[in-house]
């Protein structure tokens, strides 16, 4: 069979969309995509991620990589490209972030609730559902920036920090968790 037979223009498009988007992974370009709250925790997650590393370049890496993410899985579920079963996969997991996010919350608006397990846990079951949801629609170079951004985030050094009071990361966990809340208020997340 010819490739001209095999040649979709449909997936074609939708091929080129992943990858145009996927260059806009900066995060002034990422706020024409998201909103104000959005973009605002994306850019306290880049100083959370600076804080920590101590590396401007690992930072952007991170918060591009959720970037290209989000425009890729976002376009994928323009264009209709889950099944039944991938829609019951992200809605599981629209779930678990949210109350991921609540839990953060309350990390930092409760003394002495922190529990570094029980986040690790979250983000790992998290992460399984991602790979899950995309795993027929991304390329493994995808698939590797869930796993990095993942990692990043249930780093122990970084959450202890983030929750420890007084400390840079701390300061940073109390702004992302007002940002949380009015995202949440606002159907965001």
């Amino acid at each position: 069979m010819s490739t001209e037979a095999n040649f979709k223009s449909k997936d074609f498009a939708l091929r080129a969309q992943k990858k145009i988007l996927g260059q806009f992974s900066s995060r002034k370009a990422a706020k024409v995509f998201i909103n104000e709250n959005l973009a605002t925790l994306l850019d306290l997650l880049y100083q959370l991620m600076k804080s920590h590393t101590q590396d401007k370049k690992v930072a952007e890496k991170f918060v591009k990589n959720i970037i290209k993410l989000s425009i890729k899985i976002g376009v994928l579920a323009q264009n209709d490209q889950f099944s039944q079963d991938e829609i019951r996969i992200a809605n599981k997991f629209t779930e678990q972030f949210r109350n991921t996010a609540m839990t953060i919350a309350s990390f930092i608006e409760v003394d002495f609730s922190y529990d570094r397990n029980v986040l690790i846990k979250t983000i790992h079951d998290s992460e399984s559902q991602l790979k899950l949801l995309v795993k027929n629609h991304l390329t493994d170079k995808s698939i590797s920036r869930i796993a990095s951004v993942a990692n990043h985030l249930r780093d122990p050094t970084l959450l202890d920090a983030a929750f420890k009071k007084g400390t840079p990361q701390n300061e940073i966990m109390i702004q992302m968790v007002n940002e949380i809340n009015k995202a949440i208020e606002n159907g965001d997340l």
